[in-house]
């Protein structure tokens, strides 16, 4: 495609991509790897089900069920796309197991995949290559904007860029021509939100946020259909989203380069732990330390753990357990090291509150702490360093500098379809072996479906 130079142009450059790409236009990689998201966002989306906040946020949504609805995925419930969207983004980053890119420290399915999968069910009959075309597009605009924001992190870019991603990924599958898709991201961009203020505090709307992002892109896209004008120069106007919330510290050949052949799709990471990214380098750390000091660890006299300004910010503070225990730990180094060292692994049992408070963890995670590193990029979170000092003057170090998951370090298939079945598991949901095995052959050929809304309606439990 023909990109125009300077940043006045970001934005028609964004939506000319939009309209442009096409299924035919996706290489064979970036297909296949999309669908193996797809089945990580399911599965961990099963094993969100029950996690505090989700049950009480399905009773509000449920209120407003409808004939034909989009559908709340394993409730099986009807409500209007944008609700739908919400209430399944939700369930899919309450565990904090979904993908991330970690070079901006964002998510991107949780908000692209619900706000995709619900306007295909509103409009009907919505084939498996659009659908798949939505999902790589909107990932492409969440990632882009994500990379370009050079500030610290203030905002939460799962919900800020997400928001524009999820307008996208609903204005493909409504089939959006340039001026709509082009209005849909200025009106996704009125609605455009997300603090790090709840990830902070450890307060649940941290995990209602990616879908009110989704929401909007919902919102955005049918209102961009009906003939609702957005600001054209929603990313670089006066008021636009980098001057207002990145103080205009943005990279604009991030945005723009090879837009169109490089697909941001390929740089997503898959978790293999479920709390917050920024502790995984830790984690992989902790566990390669563990067969060392397994067997006396009540002999450790202080663990210190060395990592980038933004995890030290975030998730390096002392271990305490305030009014939301699972966000705590889910947000924590020192928990997240304790448990790796205690347990050998780090997995969704150890979020659940009696697991939480285990006074052997409790203990040694007082001896956890946190130290910046200095010279790391502002947004780094893929570098850990962690040793662990011993009462008898013996120390064991440990350096990661790509956590499992990764794009230099990445889970296999069969890892991945082994993640989603211990979701499953996790979940406790009588699903049939048999519907299971349709589900991922679905997912498996989803280029080949005449309907995405089949992934719905074989994704049903009884909760």
């Amino acid at each position: 495609m023909v990109v125009k130079e300077g940043a006045v142009s970001l934005e028609y450059n964004l939506a000319e991509y939009l309209a442009n790409i096409t299924f035919d236009s996706l290489p064979e990689d970036v297909v296949n790897y999309c669908k193996l998201l797809v089945i990580d966002s399911l599965g961990v989306t099963l094993a969100g089900v029950r996690a505090p906040g989700c049950r009480e946020m399905i009773n509000v949504v449920s209120r407003w069920q409808v004939p034909n609805g989009s559908t709340i995925l394993i409730y099986g419930i009807g409500v209007p796309a944008p609700l739908a969207a919400l209430a399944n983004s939700t369930m899919m980053h309450a565990l904090d197991f979904d993908d991330t890119l970690d070079t901006s420290a964002l998510h991107t399915f949780v908000s692209v995949f619900p706000s995709a999968l619900a306007a295909a069910e509103a409009r009907g009959k919505v084939n498996g290559k659009d659908f798949i075309t939505a999902l790589v597009a909107g990932v492409e605009i969440t990632c882009r904007l994500g990379l370009a924001c050079t500030r610290p992190l203030s905002w939460i870019r799962t919900t800020t860029c997400g928001t524009f991603g999820a307008a996208a990924a609903a204005g493909k599958i409504l089939g959006l021509n340039y001026e709509e898709l082009k209005n849909a991201l200025g009106i996704a961009y009125s609605q455009s939100s997300g603090n790090a203020q709840c990830l902070v505090e450890g307060r649940l709307v941290k995990r209602l946020q990616p879908g009110f992002a989704s929401q909007a892109g919902v919102i955005s896209a049918f209102l961009a259909r009906s003939g609702i004008t957005g600001p054209e120069r929603y990313l670089v106007g006066k008021f636009g989203f980098f001057p207002l919330y990145e103080h205009n510290q943005f990279n604009e050949d991030s945005i723009v380069e090879n837009l169109g052949t490089r697909h941001s799709i390929l740089s997503l990471s898959i978790k293999s732990y479920p709390c917050c990214r920024m502790t995984h380098a830790s984690i992989d750390a902790a566990l390669s330390i563990r067969e060392f000091v397994k067997d006396r660890l009540d002999t450790i006299e202080k663990i210190e753990v060395l990592v980038p300004k933004m995890p030290a910010e975030m998730v390096g503070k002392p271990f305490e357990i305030g009014p939301n225990p699972q966000v705590d730990a889910q947000f924590s180094i020192p928990y997240t090291v304790s448990v790796a060292l205690i347990r050998g692994d780090v997995f969704l049992q150890d979020f659940e509150v009696p697991n939480i408070i285990d006074e052997k963890v409790l203990s040694l995670a007082k001896k956890v702490k946190v130290v910046e590193a200095p010279d790391f990029p502002a947004k780094e979170m893929s570098y850990a360093a962690l040793t662990v000092k011993m009462v008898d003057g013996r120390e064991f170090r440990k350096e990661v500098r790509a956590p499992i998951g990764s794009v230099e370090n990445p889970l296999t298939k069969e890892q991945c379809y082994e993640k989603f079945r211990k979701c499953l598991e996790y979940s406790k949901l009588d699903l049939d072996a048999v519907v299971i095995d349709e589900l991922i052959e679905a997912v498996e050929e989803l280029e080949k479906l005449d309907d995405v809304g089949r992934i719905s309606r074989l994704a049903r439990a009884k909760v």
